[in-house]
């Protein structure tokens, strides 16, 4: 049967008046973790959760608290098999990015690293803290991948390591983002730490980043003293913040706490042109959201 003009303009009418699938919030978690009980753990994991943190969960509590994309990040205790990650950016690719860690002993196809990145990959995750470092000659070709196709290195380690990371990363053309406000060491503060210091002095090199997240993880008054050093060496262009949900290893509600870490930043970060570049601006560069 032909179909008129005619016949068309009611049916074009009615898609006009369907409602388009709203854009998420602009607000920008660039750190969480998403894994539900159940999965293999590696076999050195120093923690094993006896609860799920779906990327369902994580995605309705966050647009409940104004953020609608979030960057996902492979969890130590998980290990290599980033298979539950991957899932999650397949299932929603507007909301999320992933950073995974991926094994140097097992070969990666061209065309493995090509499905990464059209499914929402934009970075690789070294979690090693408490970890022996990487022998770096193993990832050479993986490092070259993540190099060509503008990758950060996401750093998790102890920051009396990073004099050490800092300079092989840098010197090979990276971008590194390192989580926890540096990472410095509790006992000694950011003013005190020098590793925290060689941190500082590589925001002159504008491939440094670093996120306001888990500020537990390094005590939260010493966050507080760190938050002014960064904004003054990186300034907003550079930072980005996280809730590091679902604060894992710790006791902290998983629910009432991530409001908790959103105004914390306000606080530190007073300023709503720097807070809109922390929350937005920045993440949505280097991850391409």
């Amino acid at each position: 049967m032909k179909t008129t003009r005619r016949a068309l303009a009611p049916m074009a009418l009615a898609a006009a008046t369907l409602p388009a699938r709203a854009a998420p919030p602009p607000w920008i978690d660039a750190h969480t973790h998403a894994f539900v009980r159940g999965l293999k753990l590696a076999v050195d994991a120093r923690y094993a959760p006896t609860y799920d943190a779906s990327w369902e969960t994580l995605l309705k509590l966050a647009e409940t608290n104004g953020v609608g994309r979030t960057v996902l990040l492979q969890p130590s205790f998980l290990g290599y098999d980033n298979s539950y990650l991957f899932a999650a950016l397949k299932a929603e690719p507007q909301h999320f990015r992933g950073v995974p860690w991926i094994s140097p002993s097992v070969e990666t196809r061209p065309e493995e690293w090509e499905e990464m990145a059209r499914i929402g990959v934009r970075g690789l995750r070294f979690p090693i803290f408490g970890l022996p470092s990487p022998q770096w000659s193993a990832y050479h070709e993986m490092l070259g991948e993540a190099l060509k196709r503008d990758w950060p290195i996401h750093l998790y380690v102890e920051s009396k390591r990073l004099p050490e990371m800092l300079p092989f990363l840098l010197d090979g053309g990276h971008k590194v983002v390192i989580p926890h406000y540096g990472m410095f060491d509790r006992t000694l503060g950011p003013a005190r730490d020098p590793g925290f210091k060689t941190l500082l002095e590589s925001a002159r090199t504008g491939r440094v980043f670093v996120v306001m997240c888990g500020a537990y993880r390094v005590g939260p008054e010493r966050a507080r003293m760190a938050a002014p050093m960064l904004l003054d060496a990186f300034g907003p262009e550079r930072l980005m913040w996280g809730s590091d949900w679902p604060h894992t290893d710790t006791d902290l509600n998983r629910v009432t706490t991530y409001p908790i870490t959103l105004r914390t930043f306000e606080d530190w970060v007073p300023d709503e042109a720097a807070r809109r570049t922390i929350l937005v601006d920045t993440p949505t560069r280097l991850y391409g959201f």
